[in-house]
């Protein structure tokens, strides 16, 4: 069985991130992607240019159950913060209305960004990886994945996103496994909406 500090499941943006961030931080991770493919949502985002942050961005756009988790996120992680990644990987990019930043090229540059951090920080990568069933043991948690492979780890981050694309392998999971721990759900609703 394979040991990690840190096991996070779903290569989206927040999972791409957060196991980055570990691996740079000293800790062993993995991070698995059930898709063939990471960031399949970034890809499409901003017309295929990612809309990579947004100048404008503070506590009061976003709408919460906890406003201060907002405020406590953006001032440890500002938008000139994933400006500088992206300056550091030398990806033009330009200022559309509002604040809104976007890649010059592709939002490719922007995946292969994000791998290239993970790979500074030594974070292994499973791409087609399904995790079956999860078990909560003294030590942590056991992973048994497709395949039947087993993986253990200290600590897991469950970052696979909502129900929002099916097409794209979004799914329940998250929900089940945090049911499955007794973790409160908050009902879902729309994360983007349009003011008028």
């Amino acid at each position: 069985m394979q040991h990690y500090d840190v096991i996070v499941i779903g290569g989206g943006g927040a999972g791409l991130m957060c196991a980055l961030t570990a691996g740079q931080r000293g800790r062993r991770v993995t991070l698995l992607e059930h898709n063939a493919r990471v960031g399949l949502k970034i890809a499409i985002s901003g017309g295929g240019r990612c809309n990579f942050t947004n100048l404008l961005a503070t506590p009061e756009n976003y709408i919460s159950g906890n406003p201060r988790f907002c405020a406590s996120a953006l001032a440890r992680f500002t938008p000139q913060d994933f400006i500088a990644l992206v300056e550091k990987h030398k990806i033009p990019y330009h200022e559309k209305t509002l604040g809104q930043l976007f890649c010059d090229g592709s939002a490719q540059q922007v995946i292969d960004l994000l791998l290239s951090e993970m790979r500074q920080g030594g974070v292994e990568l499973h791409l087609s990886t399904k995790v079956e069933r999860i078990e909560k043991t003294p030590e942590g948690f056991v992973l048994h994945l497709s395949g039947g492979d087993d993986m253990q780890c200290r600590s897991l981050v469950i970052a696979t996103g909502g129900k929002s694309i099916p097409k794209m392998g979004a799914s329940d999971f998250g929900y089940r496994a945090a049911a499955q721990f007794g973790l409160g759900i908050v009902p879902t609703r729309p994360a983007l909406v349009r003011v008028a």
